[in-house]
């Protein structure tokens, strides 16, 4: 199958991320969120997002305080489920503040009606594994904490979700509520995730992507594991943990012409394995980008409409929300 043509001119003006070692990584992330920022003014805006009250706070971590992003549905009866979403970015180069996020998150917590909590991680390489990790439990505490439930929150209604590098981070912050105990999480919301940090599947290009993606994997991976994957934790790369049972019931999304879309494959193929309820779609034509890109592509639309309709499963049924 074809790129979809919808979206050749977004694709067209799309900046490559500069692999120019003599910038910082965080100037490199700097010029990085600007190149999305332009591009993304350039898409039309959903109406419907004036329809969300927003609210930053700050949640107490090991850290530092770090700061989360709330979106609620202004029409919608409290207490609602939650979705804790991740960012993308290959764990480096981005943030919570950059429109495409932004957009994604407004539109879940309209269409699904209910809340969700964006996280602003710690980056590396300035805070490597496990920083950000330990961070997404901090703020899943908070979540299912007084705190969370005088936001409207109904802790017994938790889902994770991310992109990219947070569907990675989602993946592994499932494991350990699971390993843990509370809270509980009703289900985990993968697009187009990095599970497999091992790059155990990743060996060579499939058809439609360039070598750049592959030095982005494997630089992403001298930042964020700077001294190789950990023996042991089982969190890090979700898709090498010895154990995938108990997990929350998976809604994994993958595009056709994306880097990690054989791992989120075999990913799904574990977690049926081990029992778990998984939906595993890929979306022909699309790339990485295109969870961002539903102003101007019916199928990027149709991918978000069906993230929206797992969470909406939280309305319905918290036990099997898919």
């Amino acid at each position: 199958m074809l790129i979809d043509p919808t979206i050749l001119p977004v694709l067209s003006r799309m900046k490559a991320p500069s692999l120019d070692a003599t910038s910082t990584p965080a100037e490199r992330r700097a010029s990085i969120e600007r190149d999305v920022e332009d591009l993304m003014s350039t898409l039309p805006a959903d109406p419907r997002w004036d329809a969300v009250d927003i609210e930053e706070t700050l949640v107490r971590g090991a850290l530092r305080d770090i700061p989360i992003r709330i979106f609620r549905p202004r029409s919608s009866a409290r207490p609602l489920p939650a979705a804790l979403y991740f960012f993308g970015g290959a764990f480096w180069m981005r943030s919570y503040n950059t429109p495409d996020m932004l957009a994604v998150c407004r539109q879940l917590a309209v269409d699904a009606e209910c809340i969700v909590v964006e996280i602003d991680y710690a980056l590396a390489p300035e805070h490597p594994y496990p920083a950000a990790l330990h961070e997404g439990l901090a703020v899943l505490e908070w979540m299912a904490s007084e705190e969370g439930r005088s936001r409207g929150i109904d802790a017994g209604r938790l889902a994770l979700g991310g992109l990219s590098s947070g569907g990675g981070l989602a993946a592994g912050l499932a494991l350990l509520p699971r390993d843990r105990g509370a809270p509980a999480i009703r289900l985990q919301i993968l697009e187009v995730p990095a599970v497999d940090l091992a790059l155990s599947v990743v060996r060579t290009p499939p058809e439609g992507v360039g070598e750049a993606e592959i030095a982005g994997l494997i630089e992403f991976q001298n930042f964020y594991l700077p001294n190789g994957l950990p023996d042991g934790d089982s969190y890090v790369s979700p898709a090498d943990a010895p154990d995938l049972v108990g997990l929350p019931p998976t809604l994994i999304v993958s595009a056709e012409f994306d880097v990690l879309k054989a791992s989120g494959d075999a990913y799904a193929a574990r977690l049926r394995a081990a029992g778990v309820p998984t939906v595993s779609v890929v979306y022909g034509g699309q790339i990485h980008f295109s969870p961002a890109l539903s102003a101007v592509s019916p199928s990027a639309r149709a991918w978000r409409a069906q993230v929206s309709e797992a969470m909406r499963g939280l309305h319905r049924d918290p036990v099997n929300p898919l």
